[in-house]
Order: C-alpha cells, then sequence, then structure tokens
C-alpha cells in the first residue's frame, strides 16, 4: 500500500532530534573513523502490495515407512540430516525373516522332487499306454487270423483241392493194379521154379504197400468230399473266441493305461502347482529380507522422524519425512475476488523478516476455502542456503505494475530536521546528502531527488554521522549483503537493504 512519507516519519521525528543532541554532546569522545553498513542505490520495481501471508513448508515431502512389520534394530538418521535417494535410513530385525528365506528354501527343493517324481510317473504311464495301444493291435491281427481259419473250415475242400484227391487216388490204383499183376506173375513164376522165395515175397509186399496207399488215397478223397469235422469246427469257433476275448483284455489294459496317463498328469500339475507356491512363498521371503532396510525414495533433508530402536512398527506407517528445503513453498490465500489477476509464472516478493525473495507462481488451486472463501496459491522459492527453514511464516507481495524507482531502507533515513537527508559514501567519508522522498514499499522509501543509480548510501550507523565523518565499511556487512543480493531477483522490493537485514540478523 502506498503512503506519503510525511506521514511515515512523524513519529522518528522527536527520537532523531534526541540522538542528534546526543551525538553532539559525545562527538568529542567518539572515535575519528565511524563503522557502518553501506548499500548500492538500485531502481527497483514499485507498487509491490503486501496483504498475504503463509507458512513455509519442503517443496517436496515425501513419507518414508517399512514396507512390512517388525522390531527396529537400526536407526542410521536424525533430523536435519541430507540424505541421498536409496540411503540406508533404518533397518529392521532380521532374524525371522533369514529363517523364512531358509525355510521356503527347503519347501522349493522338496516340491521341486516332487515335481521331477510326477514327471517320471507321466513318463511310465505313457509308455504302458503305448505298450496297451500295441496289445490291441496284435490281438486284431489274431482275431482276423483266426476268423480266416475258421471260414476255411467252414467252406470245406476247394476243388482244387478235390481234384488232387481224386488224381491221388487214380494213381494208388494204377500203383495197385500194376503191383497185383506183379504179384500173380511172381506167384506163377515161383511155382515153376524161376524166381526165389525171396524174389516172390518182395512181391507181394509191394502189392501190400500199393493196396495201403490206394486205402490211404481213397480216405483222403473220401475226407476232402465229404468237408470239415464237427470237431475242426469247434476248434476253429474257439480260437476266434479267444481271440476275441484278447482283443478285450487289450482294450482293458488300454483304458487302465489312459486313466494312469490322466492320474500322472493331475500328479503332475498338482506337482507344478506345489512348485510354483513354493517358488513364490520364497521369493516373497526373500523380498522381505531386502525390505527390512528402509530406503530413502528421494534425496532431501530430513524434516520429520519416528522411529527409535528396539520399536515395534508396522507396515505402512510413517517413520521420517524427507523434504527438499534448497526450494520451499508457500501457499497463499487469495481472496477469490482476486485470483483473476494470479498466473502461475507470475513473480511474487516474499519477505521474512527483514529479507526479501522472488518467489514463483506455480500452481493456482481449483477449489475455494469453505471457511476462509479463498483460494491457495501455491509459490515456489529458491533456497540454496537453506537459511529458511519450513514452518516460518512469511509475507508476500505480488508486483502490481511495471513502474521502477530508486528505492533506499527507511533506517537509512534521518529525518531529525527540516528536510531528509542520507550519508553517501565518497573517498571513505560520510557526505550528508538531502533528499526528496515518494512513497513507501515494504520500509522502502522511493527517493524521487538528491541520489542516483550506484551511489552508496550508510543504512546501519546513520543516525551516529556527521558530515565529513571518516567512515570504515563493515566487510561482514558487504560480504554478507552480496551473497543476499545474489539470491534476489527483480521482483525484490529492496534487494540491497535486505542483504544487510539479512547480516544484522
Amino acid at each position: 500500500m502506498k503512503r506519503s512519507w510525511p506521514l511515515a516519519i512523524t513519529a522518528m521525528l522527536l527520537a532523531g532530534s534526541l540522538t542528534a543532541c546526543s551525538t553532539a554532546n559525545n562527538a568529542a569522545v567518539e572515535p575519528a573513523t565511524t563503522t557502518v553498513e553501506v548499500t548500492t542505490v538500485k531502481e527497483q520495481p514499485l507498487d509491490a502490495v503486501y496483504d498475504l501471508s503463509g507458512t513455509l513448508a519442503a517443496y517436496d515431502q515425501t513419507p518414508v515407512s517399512f514396507r512390512i512389520n517388525g522390531t527396529v534394530a537400526s536407526v542410521r538418521a536424525d533430523v536435519g540430516d541430507r540424505v541421498n535417494k536409496g540411503a540406508t535410513l533404518a533397518t529392521l530385525d532380521t532374524a525371522d525373516l533369514q529363517l523364512q528365506v531358509e525355510n521356503a528354501n527347503q519347501s522349493v527343493a522338496a516340491a521341486a522332487a516332487s515335481l521331477s517324481s510326477a514327471k517320471a510317473s507321466m513318463t511310465n504311464a505313457r509308455a504302458g499306454q503305448q505298450a496297451a495301444a500295441a496289445g490291441v493291435a496284435s490281438a486284431s491281427a489274431q482275431l482276423e487270423s483266426a476268423k480266416a481259419s475258421q471260414q476255411g473250415v467252414l467252406d470245406g475242400a476247394r476243388p482244387q483241392e478235390r481234384a488232387q484227391a481224386q488224381n491221388a487216388v487214380n494213381k494208388a490204383q494204377i500203383a495197385y493194379d500194376q503191383a497185383k499183376t506183379a504179384a500173380t506173375r511172381a506167384q506163377t513164376l515161383f511155382d515153376n521154379g524161376l524166381l526165389t522165395q525171396q524174389e516172390k515175397e518182395q512181391a507181394e509186399t509191394t502189392l501190400e504197400n500199393a493196396q495201403a496207399g490206394l486205402k490211404d488215397a481213397q480216405e483222403q478223397l473220401s475226407l476232402t468230399l465229404a468237408g470239415a469235422k464237427n470237431s475242426d469246427r469247434a476248434s476253429a469257433a474257439a480260437a476266434v473266441k479267444q481271440a476275441q476275448v484278447g482283443i478285450e483284455n487289450a482294450q482293458a489294459s488300454v483304458a487302465q493305461a489312459n486313466a494312469a496317463v490322466e492320474q500322472a498328469n493331475a500328479g503332475v500339475e498338482q506337482a507344478q502347482a506345489s512348485y510354483d507356491q513354493a517358488v513364490i512363498s520364497r521369493d516373497t521371503a526373500q523380498l522381505n529380507l531386502t525390505r527390512a532396510a528402509m530406503q530413502a525414495p528421494a534425496s532431501g533433508t530430513i524434516l520429520t522422524k519416528a522411529i527409535s530402536e528396539g520399536q515395534t512398527v508396522s507396515a505402512g506407517t510413517e517413520m521420517y519425512t524427507i523434504g527438499e528445503i534448497n526450494r520451499l513453498k508457500v501457499l497463499l490465500p487469495v481472496p477469490d475476488s482476486e485470483i483473476n489477476e494470479w498466473r502461475v509464472g507470475q513473480q511474487v516478493s516474499i519477505s521474512l523478516y527483514d529479507a526479501v525473495r522472488t518467489g514463483k507462481v506455480t500452481r493456482l488451486y481449483p477449489q475455494t476455502n469453505e471457511n476462509t472463501g479463498s483460494i491457495s496459491v501455491e509459490v515456489a522459492i529458491s533456497n540454496p542456503n537453506l537459511d529458511w527453514k519450513p514452518g516460518q511464516v512469511v509475507n508476500a507481495s505480488r508486483q502490481a505494475s511495471s513502474e521502477t524507482g530508486l528505492l533506499v531502507p527507511a533506517q537509512a533515513v534521518v529525518s531529525s530536521g527540516s528536510e531528509p537527508y542520507v550519508f553517501k559514501v565518497v573517498n571513505k567519508k560520510a557526505v550528508k546528502t538531502t533528499v526528496k522522498l515518494g512513497n513507501l514499499y515494504n520500509n522502502n522509501y522511493e527517493v524521487t531527488s538528491g541520489l542516483k543509480v550506484g551511489d552508496k548510501i550508510v543504512t546501519r550507523g546513520a543516525d551516529r554521522l556527521f558530515n565529513g565523518d571518516d567512515l570504515k565499511v563493515s566487510e561482514a556487512a558487504t560480504t554478507n549483503a552480496k551473497g543476499t543480493n545474489g539470491n534476489a531477483q527483480s521482483g525484490a522490493a529492496s534487494t540491497d537493504a535486505n542483504g544487510e537485514a539479512s547480516a544484522n540478523d
């Protein structure tokens, strides 16, 4: 908000007058050289309105917890520690977990043996199935052979066989007739004394043999013409029936072999399922063993800690909070009537005590707070030196226009006389310089005349100076001012002044 400098400094006139008198009375005893702090006059944005406040928080906060239940064996990180992603923060006692892994390994080995045995049974069952199928094929062949033999018996002799039998009888008859003629002739010759007894007997033997051969041939012809006997028919039928029984037995063996294969297959499936479950249990046990170490999921600083050695913890219970504090954020409660003036990417001046930094709008929340009627605006602030802390309350201003001017800290302006003045630093001496002041912006006055960009003025200790005093610039103040300036950006209300304020915190 704007306000005229005469109203703002009226309250300081009396105190300034008393200070000047005190300074005049004691001038003789002050040292010739006065140590002061200085800043360089710069052109800064104007019209920054400070009307919001919020609490700093780490830009990113990550809760960390164990993924399994257990008892805490060691704690390796504390609040404020800087940790890298993957660092071990705490561990659980692993005795039970290691035992679970060992038992699971034994279960896997036993399940593997059962699976191997089931597969061997399957191999044997399939071999039996193949043998049974071969038995069916052999029995079928035997049945076909028995049926063929039976049909041969039922059909009787073929024409060719009848002809052969008749030919055999004819030949036997001729042989018999010839043998009979030879025997009669031999008897006559013997009676006449022309043959010996032996020759006569030989002829008689030949006749007997021929007679027997004829009889055999006649009987064979009779059998051939008569067909198979009842006993032959019965024998052939029995052979067929036996072959059919053989097929039925072979088929029963096939059914048994198929059942054995199905049973063996079920055994393999069950053994495989048991093995797979054992492997899952083993892998789970091994995974739980690795989860006994709580590791940082992200790099950052330990913000909170709720863990101690010997503590029994449950999976999912937050033990640590890790935050990124080299970058902070603040949620500003912007009235919903003003939210249209805010945009992602806008620069916002954030003040903490006398220090000011420039933040950037990173998010506009989509919902109005029912209790306050405001909408949260998230602003990110760089914090490279980690000197701002989560939980600190800051004020915020948004640049309302593009106007700029020369701003100096209010503490640099001395208003004990009729006109305000400052002390410039020229050749290490204090030079009293009258200035004209404009509006006040966040404890910084706009100087409309009397100074130019680049002038160095005293910020701390100006109320003790006289025109022409020798000056010594505080090294600590100068260094800290430079460090703070490095963090500030164009959106800050007064960069140099803030640097000096930081040096004197």
